[in-house]
């Protein structure tokens, strides 16, 4: 029996890098599921759910599902419509190839006023007489009807007739089940799941490993030449056969291989030295460059793989990483302190980080601050200006070569300070000027 996992649904949402709490697509088809489950819990924005090709026998758990437009639930052991009720967003409903032989089950519906394609082709139900009138008249919300499209005059004749119509189909399902019970008590109380109960043949109670292929032969030729009635619980033998028989296969192939060939294992070392080995081909990346005293491994792990199954060992010449039962091992070329060594992973992509650092550690100097070209080249080195105003002062106790008196011109200290001025000489006007106050003056 196939469970509905956290890890199933995180498998078929690729598509939706993983996530499965804003899924609104999903394929669960040929998986082997018998239980609906758990779906609503993950999924509540699910639009679409295939689960075809399955051993579903009950419609359950999807009432949570308000936005499931499409439900897929063809090929299974559906025996009644039932638990849809709540799915208020359902527009189609694909029931194809099932059991389902009380037909008016299909009054669960009325309530859901979207449903416009319905699929029953294939069950029991659907053989009876006027089975296409009793459905269009329960459900008048159908459009679409096993692929056919239901016309106004087709439901009109079908409603007006619907109590009589509603009779026939209880009388018709009170007799099939009569029929089956019939059946069963016919068998002598065996159901449909003895298939092959009838031959005393030994190999039928050896188990398959220890049948010879003509054993083997037999017991198959037996199995499926035995008439039987098409059941839900058939159809449960059936599939526990083909994978018993799948099963016996796979040991036969891995019997051949084991004498053939003989199994390869892991080679973690040679000669009493480390090899290097990645068997799952994990990339990674090793830095022992960027800083002298340490190194610094990162290995990209599965993003979705649990930190619960992933182990670590770090030793003085190498580290080993083991996961998904697949080794990585890496040979350091110097040895390391594994008591000070540090492991973390990101919760964002999945890399594993391993910070080792070296047992001979180096001496590092501080790194001096680079002078500009300029400051390198020239012999003075600026001074940091400071806030307060200094100011020059002359010490006249020590003797100076520099004399402050002289800087001033001695011919014009020497001067008088009237002849210092610059002294403006008139212009010499001639007798025949005459003075037009209209004319401006020259510059």
């Amino acid at each position: 029996m196939v469970l509905i996992t956290e890890d199933l649904i995180r498998k078929r949402a690729e598509h939706n890098e993983g996530l499965i709490y804003s899924l609104e697509e999903i394929s669960l088809h040929q998986s082997d599921i018998e239980k609906i489950e758990n779906i609503d819990k993950w999924c509540r924005d699910l639009k679409i759910l295939y689960l075809q090709s399955n051993l579903i026998d009950k419609i359950e758990n999807v009432g949570k599902l308000k936005q499931l437009e499409y439900l897929n639930l063809a090929l299974n052991n559906v025996t009644k419509v039932e638990n849809l009720e709540k799915c208020e967003c359902l527009r189609k409903l694909d029931l194809t190839v099932n059991f389902i032989a009380e037909l008016t089950s299909i009054e669960s519906l009325k309530g859901n006023e979207f449903l416009q394609e319905m699929y029953m082709t294939g069950n029991p139900c659907a053989k009876f007489e006027n089975y296409r009138e009793y459905v269009i008249a329960t459900l008048p919300q159908i459009q679409r009807l096993d692929g056919i499209d239901v016309t106004n005059t087709e439901r009109l004749e079908a409603i007006q007739s619907l109590k009589s119509i509603r009779e026939s189909i209880l009388f018709q399902q009170e007799d099939y089940f009569i029929q089956q019970q019939k059946t069963k008590e016919g068998k002598g109380g065996r159901w449909y799941t003895d298939i092959g109960a009838e031959t005393d043949s030994t190999s039928s109670t050896k188990p398959i490993s220890e049948l010879s292929p003509e054993e083997l032969k037999q017991r198959n030729d037996e199995f499926w030449k035995t008439p039987v009635e098409n059941t839900p619980e058939t159809r449960k033998a059936i599939h526990k056969k083909l994978e018993e028989d799948k099963a016996a296969i796979e040991e036969q192939r891995k019997g051949v291989r084991s004498n053939q060939v003989p199994k390869r294992e892991t080679v973690l070392e040679r000669d009493g030295k480390r090899l290097n080995l990645n068997q799952a081909k994990w990339p990674f990346r090793l830095d022992d460059s960027t800083d002298v005293n340490s190194i610094k491994l990162e290995v990209t792990l599965p993003k979705y793989l649990s930190t619960h199954n992933i182990d670590v060992d770090v030793q003085p010449r190498y580290v080993k990483v083991e996961a998904e039962s697949r080794t990585f091992q890496l040979v350091l070329n110097q040895e390391i302190c594994p008591d000070k060594s540090s492991c973390q992973r990101s919760q964002l992509t999945g890399v594993l980080v391993l910070t080792m650092p070296t047992a001979k550690q180096t001496i590092v100097p501080e790194k001096v601050k680079k002078q500009s070209f300029r400051e390198e080249n020239s012999k003075f080195v600026k001074k940091q200006t400071s806030k307060t105003t200094a100011f020059l002062e002359v010490d006249p106790t020590k003797k100076s070569d520099l004399d402050f008196g002289n800087i001033v011109n001695n011919s014009l200290k020497s001067k008088p300070l009237s002849a210092k001025r610059t002294v403006i000489k008139e212009k010499v006007v001639s007798d025949d000027f005459v003075d037009d106050p209209d004319v401006p003056p020259l510059l």
